[in-house]
């Protein structure tokens, strides 16, 4: 966990974008102005354990014990996802936007780390384990998908003074870019390793150059909250949020690989190995060998976009305790539609607690645990989405959010 905290403390004051299930305590009081700082650091598998990853982050011997007890919990398609982001926004009700009396301005600013891996039981065992547990066998990768981009935004767009919706238009500056897609992989070796058959086809792209400006592009960020009567006399909010709906242009080309190939190599004999023909001489190219295909391309990528819905905290209800919940979207493969819900208890007029449970996303059931303070104008909420991520070895993950909001 230390490498995570120290992760998100140091996006935390590079003020960067992010997402959670924390509640959004919903306030219609009249306001000059609002500041609201924002991040996450969040990783989450349906196989991963905690025991290996945490090897793996912070040093240490991968034993073949920690190794197997992971293999054993993976299926035949797993998934595994990572989010170190952040979002500083400043709102100023003051301003009367396009001379409307009920809008103001928010300005906005954030950096977005964002992992996606879709992946096959038996492609993490022949990571881990090579290929001697697979001798004789075949091994599928077939599916496997992978995302991984890190981007930077800037945003500017109106807020409505009484409801506090907004809709922000924003820039984005794209520094890394990488994308994997397997649809068909087979690779057979024989039991005396003499022998190996491989099927592939599939592409990957990647964004290279010394450049930190790879793409630009564009997006808007929506934040429409409603309120609805769900029982007699009490007024509740249900918000739908969307973030980083865009799409973003290389702007130069990047480079991509692809594989469309069926071969098969037999042993080889010492003068292909030492000899004039051997593999190892100048002219010998891996990738020609193996029927792989790099050319520069000129790309259009759309974000991955996150969508949730749900009812959230009210803060003019004055009951101690409020229900919230919903349902959250990534747009990638390995995203399944996750559900939460949760109840926030109000335990005293400074200081709140919160209990929820999801199901989907990047894992299957996580639990989480929020604090929130209120101190006059300022609030300051922490939690967790993984609770139990701080304490088993076996959990399948980790998770810290924090959100400071401050009235003036």
């Amino acid at each position: 966990m230390r490498l995570i905290i120290t992760l998100f403390f140091w996006i935390g004051f590079m003020f960067s974008n992010a997402q959670s299930m924390m509640p959004i305590q919903q306030d219609t009081l009249n306001l000059e102005h609002e500041l609201i700082v924002f991040g996450v650091a969040d990783y989450s598998s349906t196989s991963l354990s905690n025991e290996l990853m945490k090897t793996m982050l912070y040093g240490g011997e991968i034993s073949y014990g920690i190794k197997n007890r992971s293999f054993i919990n993976h299926k035949g398609i797993n998934r595994f996802g990572a989010d170190i982001s952040g979002e500083i926004e400043y709102r100023d009700f003051r301003i009367n936007l396009f001379k409307n009396p009920n809008w103001g301005l928010t300005i906005k600013s954030g950096y977005c780390n964002y992992i996606s891996l879709l992946y096959s039981k038996d492609l993490y065992g022949l990571t881990f384990f090579g290929n001697d547990n697979y001798l004789g066998k075949n091994v599928n990768i077939s599916g496997t998908r992978f995302l991984g981009m890190s981007f930077q935004k800037f945003g500017f767009g109106v807020v409505d003074k009484k409801s506090k919706s907004s809709v922000s238009l924003n820039l984005y500056s794209l520094s890394n870019y990488a994308e994997a897609t397997i649809f068909d992989g087979n690779l057979f070796q024989s039991s005396t390793a003499d022998s190996v058959s491989l099927t592939m086809q599939g592409n990957f792209d990647f964004s290279g150059g010394s450049t930190f400006v790879k793409g630009v592009g564009a997006g808007v960020d929506l934040d429409l909250r409603v309120p609805v009567i769900l029982r007699e006399g009490k007024t509740s909010i249900i918000q739908f949020q969307s973030k980083n709906l865009g799409v973003c242009n290389f702007q130069e080309n990047i480079t991509r690989y692809t594989a469309d190939t069926s071969i098969y190599f037999s042993g080889l004999n010492f003068d292909q190995i030492y000899g004039g023909n051997s593999i190892f001489n100048n002219n010998f190219s891996l990738v020609d060998s193996l029927g792989i295909d790099s050319f520069g391309i000129r790309k259009w990528r759309f974000l991955p976009c996150f969508i949730q819905v749900g009812k959230i905290v009210n803060e003019l209800d004055s009951s101690n305790v409020q229900a919230f919940y919903g349902i959250r979207l990534y747009s990638t493969s390995a995203f399944v539609p996750m559900l939460y819900g949760g109840l926030h208890y109000r335990l005293s007029k400074v200081f709140g607690l919160g209990l929820n449970i999801s199901y989907g996303g990047y894992s299957n059931t996580r639990f989480g645990l929020y604090t929130q303070w209120q101190i006059g104008d300022f609030s300051l909420g922490i939690s967790s989405e993984n609770l139990t991520g701080f304490f088993l070895k076996d959990a399948k993950g980790e998770s810290i959010l924090i959100r400071l909001r401050c009235k003036f």
